[in-house]
């Protein structure tokens, strides 16, 4: 019976940019002959960025022989990247699964980078636009309905109707934006008192989230599992190591419903089949390497189709961000010209 693990994961990286860097040399170091310790000690001396009481707890963790896990841990490390290390201790795939790592967090970085540059442009010109067109409501369409009250007349038609929409424009926005930050404030919180499997539920019907979730979750699932089986691992003992671990309650989530389809007699490919944060085409996967055993290098073949899938449809996204709210903020700026230029037409008609 396989003992649980628990580790507790704080999420502040002390390496920042260069977290995917250090992993990187920490497996070229490893791979040309330096143990695990060494490397880590030389490297230690070689990033600025980390504080001396970072190097210094780092450096007796290491003293006292404790594992890579526990000591990237102490270096900020993120969740994600403490759970496929703490796994490769066990399975021995630890200088591939550091580079795998590092190019893991290299690319998240990048993609998050061009998301962020689409997105931030598009959005100070439309914070921009919001806090002019506050301005005008308070100063210049006030001034046309004087001029209306003074000839006798009163605003109709378009002119009627994009003024009052400017009017409540920027009351919608900020309207919009403190329901969705509620909402997400909602989720959050169900989520992080809920059971793993409500938690699953839930995500899954966030239209935007359901894909990332479930691609996210298969990479993990399929990557470890691919690795475990690689290794000479059964895959009785592998859920059973899934079961029994603390660091991902997902993984558990995924072990106990694959075990209770193995139990009833099915294939590994049909238990992963019906579990809803598992991307279908998995089974397909495992069932080609059941015809010819290679089931651990279809599942690793995989987890690299499904990051790169990921990798795409986040591109694919902020391509598609900016066009949208240029489009959108193009649309209000010449309904904020037509409501500055048609009321002096207007006016103008009625005086002839």
């Amino acid at each position: 019976m396989m003992k649980n693990f628990h580790i507790t994961i704080k999420n502040s990286n002390k390496l920042g940019t260069y977290d995917s860097h250090f992993l990187l040399k920490l497996s070229t170091l490893m791979e040309n002959g330096f143990t695990m310790y060494d490397a880590l000690r030389f490297l230690l001396e070689q990033y600025d960025v980390l504080k001396a009481a970072t190097k210094e707890e780092a450096e007796i963790l290491i003293n006292n022989g404790e594992k890579l896990s526990n000591i990237l841990k102490v270096l900020g490390f993120r969740k994600s990247i403490i759970i496929q290390v703490t796994f490769a201790e066990i399975h021995g795939e630890m200088i591939n699964n550091l580079k795998e790592s590092a190019l893991y967090l290299e690319n998240r970085r990048k993609t998050f980078s061009k998301l962020i540059k689409s997105i931030q442009y598009p959005l100070l010109l439309v914070s921009i636009f919001i806090v002019m067109l506050i301005i005008l409501n308070y100063t210049v369409i006030p001034q046309f309905q004087s001029l209306y009250n003074s000839i006798g007349t009163e605003a109709e038609g378009v002119v009627s109707v994009l003024t009052i929409m400017l009017e409540l424009l920027p009351n919608i926005v900020i309207g919009v934006i403190a329901a969705l930050t509620a909402v997400v404030m909602i989720i959050i919180i169900i989520i992080k008192f809920a059971k793993v499997e409500t938690q699953v539920k839930i995500l899954l019907k966030v239209p935007l989230l359901k894909f990332y979730v479930i691609h996210y979750h298969t990479y993990r699932f399929s990557r470890e599992f691919g690795y475990f089986l690689n290794n000479g691992l059964e895959v009785k003992e592998i859920i059973a190591l899934f079961k029994n671990q603390s660091l991902s309650a997902y993984l558990n989530y995924i072990a106990i419903k694959i075990e209770q389809k193995l139990n009833q007699g099915n294939s590994m490919s049909a238990a992963v089949k019906d579990i809803p944060i598992l991307d279908e085409k998995l089974s397909v996967f495992i069932s080609h390497g059941e015809l010819n055993s290679e089931v651990g290098k279809e599942l690793v073949i995989f987890s690299e189709y499904t990051l790169e899938k990921i990798i795409m449809r986040i591109e694919n996204l902020t391509k598609r961000i900016q066009p949208v709210i240029f489009s959108i903020l193009g649309v209000l700026i010449v309904c904020l010209y037509l409501v500055i230029m048609l009321p002096i037409f207007q006016m103008m008609s009625t005086l002839n």
